[in-house]
């Protein structure tokens, strides 16, 4: 098949799944599936892109707001080995929570002639979010493969209560599809 669908991998670095890492316990669970689904879409000639954070120790926005993970060229940056494939993946480095500001992942999936998205990994209330919302602005379809991303607490909030008000935000402001790796492996 044409690549006219990828999968974006989102923050699913070394560093995401350290001790300190938030919500590692749940994070760690889904690995498994998550590699699995990589392995499918890889065998149906979907691209496998990693978009990682790449934080910089001069980066004042981000050292202001959180801790410094995700160093650019560090070993912790690295996509996570058992999801990666390194002969067959492609890695964009971002420098913001969206997967698109400032990066070259537009660039990217138009020179793989990409027209739509499955999208993975934490956080759900901003990495994805705000790369689902992004895509579509750009035109890009997207799909969020819910059971394999995970959110953050906030506010107040469970990690489950965020998730579902998460993947609601991103349905209706990216106009994106839910659904399981199950669903989409079908």
């Amino acid at each position: 098949m044409a690549a006219t669908e990828a999968i974006l991998v989102l923050d699913m670095t070394r560093d995401s799944i350290a001790p300190e890492a938030r919500a590692v316990d749940k994070r760690l669970a889904v690995l498994p599936r998550a590699a699995e689904f990589l392995a499918w879409g890889r065998r149906t000639g979907r691209p496998v892109v990693f978009v990682c954070s790449a934080r910089r120790r001069t980066d004042k926005w981000f050292l202001k707001h959180w801790e410094l993970a995700n160093e650019i060229w560090k070993p912790g940056q690295e996509p996570i080995p058992d999801l990666y494939d390194a002969k067959k993946d492609l890695i964009v480095h971002k420098r913001r929570y969206s997967g698109f500001f400032d990066s070259d992942l537009d660039l990217t999936l138009r020179e793989l002639d990409v027209k739509s998205l499955l999208l993975l990994g934490w956080s759900t209330s901003l990495a994805v979010a705000t790369t689902a919302v992004d895509g579509w602005q750009l035109g890009y379809a997207s799909t969020v493969v819910g059971d394999l991303c995970i959110s953050h607490a906030w506010g107040g909030h469970t990690v489950e209560e965020t998730q579902q008000w998460s993947l609601e935000f991103i349905a209706a402001m990216a106009k994106s599809r839910l659904a399981t790796s199950q669903e989409l492996m079908q």
